[in-house]
């Protein structure tokens, strides 16, 4: 059931759905990514979360009930749009010379949650890697192998992070 209070999480997910299905999934991206940028932008410098040295994670998936009620309300099945949009992002992933600036996808959530992540820690002078992420939805956990390699970490620590997390960021801040 959609109340009000979940109505602004929710009308997000069915926008993507529309967007996907209205402009495809390139523009669908660009707005996704354009929206988590000038959210970062509001919000200022800085990191949300946990820290354990300098790894930043959310123990808390962000609107991940919203995204199980959507799911359910399509019949227990990710939405084809969104599929779509991920599968999209993982091949300009696969087709970049830099993947590690790429997340590691579990949901479309995750493409916002990173521009957003990515442009605060710009602005905080710092390079995130997004490592890792595990699904709210299936506790499915994804690696992003070479951003893992770029941070100077094993799969298996970005794993047991995961086992309390479900988005794992190395922070690095630049040098002057």
């Amino acid at each position: 059931m959609i109340r009000l209070k979940n109505i602004l999480p929710k009308a997000f997910l069915f926008g993507i759905v529309e967007m996907v299905d209205i402009s495809g999934v390139e523009k669908t991206y660009e707005w996704i990514t354009t929206l988590g940028t000038k959210l970062a932008e509001i919000e200022g410098p800085g990191f949300e979360g946990a820290w354990e040295d300098d790894v930043n994670y959310l123990p808390i998936c962000p609107f991940g009930n919203e995204l199980i009620d959507f799911i359910h309300i399509h019949g227990s099945e990710t939405p084809p749009q969104f599929t779509e949009l991920m599968n999209y992002v993982n091949k300009l992933k696969g087709e970049s010379d830099d993947p590690w600036n790429y997340p590691a996808l579990v949901s479309v959530l995750g493409i916002l949650r990173h521009s957003y992540v990515r442009r605060r820690a710009e602005m905080a002078e710092a390079q995130v890697y997004n490592v890792g992420s595990k699904s709210v939805v299936n506790n499915i956990k994804v690696y992003n192998k070479e951003a893992i390699e770029k941070a100077r970490m094993t799969k298996e620590q970005v794993s047991k992070i995961l086992d309390r997390a479900f988005c794992v960021c190395k922070v690095e801040y630049l040098e002057d």
